[in-house]
């Protein structure tokens, strides 16, 4: 079973694959970081899903769409 953290940072990539501007390199600000969007962001990121800049700016990479792909 997933942990909260795992479920909560593949929202996180599929909101950003289902943004209706979404692209790969896209990059976008999260609205509200609080300590679980930020675990989760942490999450993702060790997974290679999604890249961080600047600790402000979020992008999905490949392996992060292959994941949405995968999970639907």
């Amino acid at each position: 079973m997933a942990s909260e953290t795992e479920s909560l940072a593949v929202q996180l990539v599929r909101a950003l694959s289902d943004a209706p501007d979404s692209l790969l390199q896209h990059w976008r600000m999260p609205e509200e970081l609080d300590r679980r969007t930020a675990e989760a962001i942490l999450f993702a990121v060790a997974r290679g899903w999604v890249v961080v800049q600047g600790n402000h700016f979020i992008c999905l990479t490949d392996a992060g769409g292959r994941l949405v792909a995968v999970t639907r």
